[in-house]
């Protein structure tokens, strides 16, 4: 092989591998923000009304 087509080779691959770890750090961080900040479906409005004037009747 010329030695172009080797420096190609080697550059192409440290481009694959440079991409590989990049997304492999970046789910790590999309896991580790899904565990430390968990979604939680809010109520809608009316719901959250009726919650309140059902405690404020019970007191």
């Amino acid at each position: 092989m010329t030695s172009t087509i080797q420096t190609a080779l080697f550059i192409a691959v440290v481009g694959l591998a440079g991409i590989f770890i990049f997304m492999s750090f970046f789910y790590l961080i999309i896991l580790a923000l899904d565990k430390y900040l968990p979604y939680r479906e809010e109520k809608p409005a009316e719901e959250f009304i009726e919650e309140t004037f059902e405690e404020e009747e019970e007191e």
